[in-house]
């Protein structure tokens, strides 16, 4: 379901800002206060090291880290024994209860947050006691040990065993008991009548401020962390049943934008962190997965096999990738075994897809009656026609199946944790024909040899064998509504002009062509560490990742468009090898209040690439197809490449904090790339991260500030150059003939001008941020502020050559780039009681782009040849505006009558016409308007970049019943609508359904183009093509049960869910979507084609069923 809103200036925007601003004031304004007994259940402390200490010692440092204080008699415990503490994090009331267990005392908490010691109440005889059991669980039903459960108002506490079970005696048969556990969100659960056998799940608390976070080369807490990372855990990844972990990550953290390219199976995403950093350079981020860097392609990746995923967007956080961090880093943690029973859990969902919406064109009467009045004669017979084929309805599929099934034992065994999944996909796409079958297994292992050494592996093996759509199967919506799929003799149909084939029958193709695309793809990684000494630990990582890609492709002698008397097929083989190995060396030291890390590390990775294609035509039988190329008479084409890339890098960090509060990270790398020639191969990266605990501090209200962090950084970070631009490259030319005797020569000629000067871009970032959390975290998050300057941008400038050689361009360092922005993220708990649940979850991102300086004489530099003009360019880069802003003609109606002409004072330009299109004439030679349409005319008429963009989430849940939505939304971006240009063809093809009230000398008053307007000659870029691309978009919205599984001892979890998937659309385009952007021909992105809907797929919507289960 889509909601258009048509013709309402502004609405749209002023309707979402609405929306954003009563979401935010509704989680800031349901953050409710905590009693005073749950927030005392939930208060933690942080122990340094372990240590044999008095309680007196315990009550001294629960006082120092807290705003708790103690209460009893001075002698008290005078003679009582030590208590042993274990490094690490603790809650305050397992450490009392450690310190009162065996005695005859106990504790009471204050609403002044005084906590009383004094001796035990003996219960009177004639007060009932209940006795209750129950087991404490995650969501999954893997328990967990050493739980806190209270009941509430009271002292009364215990702690669940290994296996999540406990048994607590209360004073009352509806008392209310509090469960915690670290990491967890804090439960009640309320005890009624005689129910005294309770199953109670706890849910991640996501948001922790303690919780550990994934940086480059190690971990930290968060509460210690001077950079600006989103972490995303494996829940919110699996919320959406998506292929491609790109497509679950929309919307889900703030400064990260994903759009899709295309609804074909496994199709890959446009991902940018903090807007785009470059011209002609990267400007995606780094994806490293389990500490294997530049593993970019993650449809070989399960999204089950997800454990976490952090999003690196500062230089603090990035600046250990030094060259390949400047476009933010995205590290993906895979699930690793737990300590506990053996868990086997089978995950397995399918879903029914369908395109959001089709374009409305015209039907094949109206058609008739159009090319009638193009043609300027009777063509087709109008009353022979009804509504005729809707090609879209045949080439797209209603009903595209998609099927996963995941298969996952995890586990540990004495000192060895296991993970071993297994994967089967399978997705239809949209498109009849189109297909993405994937087999994928992991093995993840870690083993502890003695006390000192650790060993381990992560092995992930994907292959995926797709039937991709024929490139020949454009704009779709465009082919006649008059023609049949097939005549009355069973034959396809084609469709012409004049007598001259055109374009093929779409379904023909998909049924003659045959396309298969095998892609297989190993990645390793084996590693050992060995601690050397107390705190300093040497670890060594090596990985592989090997990707195999085959692609065949056949077109039989029955395609109709070229003149094929006989097949044409083609095979092309790529391999793509990876090798890292991976030095570092730790130190970890506490001294008093001090805490100190250091990381040092030498790193070395290469990466190969070999393809070759061969192609032949001729064949004598289609059925041999692609599988004998022999077979084809004619031999048609022949290439080979290689190519190598290599990186030695050193890296260095230093984390410091003092008492917790007070944080210093230094980072700093070294890489030295073979992209570049001596003298400019290496560069430096360095980075400076500080930050203030605030919430720590004796001053602070803890009341109310459950913590409070001040964050600033500042470093520099790397864009290397895509491929050996330093070098020129010479290739196999076409053959010549010399001298007089006819023999025939291969040609060697120059395709690329190589540039030894050319050094890494550069940008400098800095950043300023706070992370924020109220009433126990009830209500956090963090609010940042950047600055992103990027130098020696990597420009392409034309080189003019001898005569007879064409002219060819080098790559330089010359330009600069800044983007700067806001986010804000918010998390909140909004009621947690009972068996009530109710969390949300919000982000909004602004970023503002622009081109500070390029190297043209003039500032700026017209650039994109596009489709519907020959030379016609769209886009310009120009300084002080964004890079790739759209730039045409201002559109201002349409001639109505010749009078309007001759009286608008245009005299030269542009060929004017009753019925087509009207241009403002805003500038001439002298900047002043001259009555003259040419290119003084042209101005920046769009801009790709929105207002701002985000996400937000919202659950609720009862029991064992959750309803969750997921959200994302842009707003005040721009779209080039470039395939509106190449259906809006009088004459090659059906054009859209608002041309059946176009112009015409008998309906003057229309504001559409006549049919002599839409001849492709007179097409311009202008701003009818650009078209508001705001939208607000439902992406998911599930339904699930956990089922209950007390009584059953073979399951621990079942869970069942129905959700839809892109159910409902808010906007203004009048395209198929307004999440648009395009790649080039060779599959890659390109930084100023952003916003382009050239011929873009529909996107796609679905209902999905799914089962969890656990063993």
């Amino acid at each position: 379901m889509e909601i258009k809103l048509i013709n309402v200036p502004f609405l749209f925007r002023k309707r979402v800002l609405t929306i954003m601003k009563v979401f935010v004031f509704l989680i800031c304004t349901s953050t409710f206060s905590l009693t005073n007994t749950k927030a005392f259940a939930q208060e933690k402390i942080i122990i340094d090291k372990d240590k044999l200490v008095t309680p007196n010692y315990v009550f001294k440092i629960i006082k120092r880290q807290t705003n708790f204080s103690f209460v009893y008699p001075k002698n008290l415990f005078e003679n009582g024994g030590k208590i042993q503490l274990i490094k690490g994090e603790v809650f305050v009331i397992d450490l009392i209860s450690k310190v009162l267990s065996g005695s005859n005392f106990s504790f009471e908490v204050t609403n002044n947050n005084t906590i009383y010691i004094k001796k035990k109440l003996k219960v009177s005889d004639d007060v009932q006691q209940i006795e209750v059991k129950g087991v404490v669980t995650d969501e999954i039903g893997q328990p967990l040990p050493g739980a806190n459960i209270i009941e509430k108002g009271t002292v009364n506490g215990t702690q669940s065993d290994f296996d999540g079970n406990f048994i607590i005696t209360t004073t009352s048969e509806n008392t209310v008991l509090i469960v915690s556990y670290v990491g967890y969100k804090t439960k009640e659960v309320q005890i009624q009548g005689n129910k005294t056998r309770l199953s109670i799940k706890l849910k991640e608390d996501a948001a922790s401020l303690d919780e550990v976070v994934i940086v480059g080369y190690g971990t930290i807490k968060k509460s210690d962390l001077t950079g600006s990372v989103t972490s995303v855990k494996s829940e919110r990844i699996t919320e959406t049943p998506a292929v491609r972990l790109d497509d679950a990550l929309r919307g889900a953290a703030s400064g990260l934008q994903i759009t899709p390219t295309s609804s074909q199976p496994g199709a890959a995403a446009s991902i940018r962190i903090r807007g785009t950093n470059s011209i002609n350079g990267n400007s995606s981020p780094l994806f490293v997965i389990d500490g294997y860097i530049g593993s970019g392609n993650n449809v070989f990746i399960n999204n089950n096999d997800i454990e976490s995923i952090e999003v690196l967007k500062d230089a603090s956080a990035t600046a250990l990738y030094g060259s390949r961090g400047s476009a933010g880093v995205i590290l993906i943690t895979t699930k690793r075994g737990k300590a506990g029973k053996p868990k086997i859990n089978y995950d397995s969902f399918v879903s029914m897809t369908s395109p959001q919406r089709l374009l409305s064109m015209l039907n094949a009467r109206e058609y008739a009656e159009f090319q009638n009045e193009v043609k300027g004669s009777e063509v087709f017979d109008v009353d022979s026609f009804g509504k005729g084929t809707n090609w879209q309805d045949e080439v797209y599929k209603n009903s595209a199946i998609t099927t996963s099934h995941t298969l996952s034992v995890s586990g540990q065994e004495k000192s060895t944790n296991y993970y071993m999944s297994g994967n089967y996909l399978n997705q239809e796409g949209i498109y009849v024909g189109s297909e993405l079958e994937r087999f994928q297994t992991r093995v993840n292992l870690d083993t502890k040899i003695g006390d000192k050494l650790k060993i381990g592996l992560n092995i992930n093996y994907a292959k995926t064998e797709s039937a991709p759509y024929s490139s020949r199967i454009t704009d779709v919506a465009g082919y006649l509504p008059t023609l049949p799929v097939r005549d009355e003799n069973g034959e396809f149909t084609i469709q012409t002009f004049t007598g001259e084939v055109t374009n093929d029958n779409p379904i023909g193709i998909v049924s003659q062509s045959q396309r298969v695309n095998d892609l297989s793809n190993l990645l390793m990684n084996v590693y050992g560490e060995y601690e050397i000494l107390d705190g300093l630990k040497y670890k060594l990582s090596i990985g592989s990742d090997n990707t195999w890609t085959t692609l065949k492709s056949y077109d039989p002698s029955t395609l109709f468009s070229e003149v094929i008397t006989k097949g044409t097929g083609s095979i092309t083989n790529r391999l793509n090898r990876g090798f890292l190995i991976e030095n570092t060396l730790t130190y970890d030291k506490e001294f008093g209040d001090h805490s100190f890390n250091a990381l040092a590390g030498y790193t070395r990775q290469t990466i190969k690439d070999e393809s070759s294609s061969v192609s032949t035509s001729g064949f004598v039988s289609d059925v041999i197809g692609f599988n004998d190329l022999s077979a084809g008479e004619v031999f048609e084409n022949s290439t080979s490449s290689a190519s190598e890339f290599g990186i030695v890098s050193y890296l260095a960090r230093i984390n410091y904090n003092y008492k917790g509060r007070y944080l210093l990270t230094l980072s700093s790398r070294v890489d030295g790339s073979s992209n570049f020639s001596e003298g400019n191969k290496h560069g430096f990266f360095p980075a400076i991260g500080a930050g203030w605990n605030v919430g720590s501090e004796s001053f602070m209200d803890e009341s109310v500030f459950t913590n409070l962090k001040l964050r600033a950084s500042y470093g520099i970070l790397g864009n290397p150059a895509a491929g050996n631009s330093s070098l020129s490259r010479l290739e196999v030319g076409f053959p010549y003939t010399f001298g007089t005797g006819g023999a025939i020569s291969n040609s060697i000629q120059l395709t690329t001008i190589g540039n030894p000067n050319l050094k890494f871009e550069t940008t400098e970032q800095l950043d300023l941020g706070f992370d924020f959390g109220f009433f126990s975290n009830k209500l956090q998050g963090s609010l940042d502020y950047y600055h992103k300057t990027t130098n020696d941008l990597f420009t392409q400038r034309e080189i003019l050559l001898l005569s007879g050689v064409n002219n060819l361009s080098v790559i330089s360092n010359f330009g600069t780039m800044k983007n700067q922005g806001v986010e804000l993220s918010l998390d909140a708990t909004i009621l947690n009681k009972g068996d009530w649940m109710i969390d949300a979850s919000f982000n909004i991102s602004t970023n503002q782009n622009e081109l500070v300086s390029i190297p043209e004489e003039d500032g700026e530099l017209i650039i994109n040849t596009i489709g519907i003009a020959s030379g016609e360019r769209s886009a310009i880069l120009r300084e002080g505006e964004p890079v790739g802003s759209f730039y045409g003609f201002k559109a201002d109606g349409i001639w109505n009558n010749q009078a309007e002409i001759d009286a608008s004072g245009i005299t030269a330009g542009q060929t004017l016409f009753p019925g087509g299109k009207r241009y403002q004439d805003i500038s001439g030679p002298d900047g002043t308007p001259d009555g003259i349409i040419d290119d003084n005319d042209r101005t920046i008429i769009g801009d790709v970049n929105p207002d701002f963009f985000g996400g937000f989430t919202t659950g609720i849940s009862y029991k064992g019943i959750e309803l969750r939505t997921v959200w994302n939304f842009s707003v005040g971006n721009d779209i080039f609508n470039e395939t509106s240009t190449i259906l809006d063809n009088a004459f090659d093809n059906n054009v859209s359904a608002i041309y059946a009230d176009r112009w015409t000398p008998l309906n003057t008053d229309s504001n559409i183009v006549g049919v002599e307007g839409l001849n492709r000659s007179f097409k311009f870029a202008d701003t009818d093509i650009v078209e508001d691309g705001s939208f607000l978009r439902l992406r998911t919205i599930s339904l699930s049960y956990n089922i209950p599984t007390d009584k059953l001892k073979w399951m621990s979890a079942a869970r069942i869910s129905i959700t839809g998937v892109n159910q409902l659309l808010f906007d203004n385009y009048s395209g198929y979507d307004p999440e648009v952007s395009r790649r080039l021909d060779d599959g890659s992105e390109s930084n100023t084609r952003q916003g382009y809907d050239a011929s873009q797929d529909p996107s796609t919507k679905a209902w999905t069923v799914g089962i969890n289960l656990t063993f």
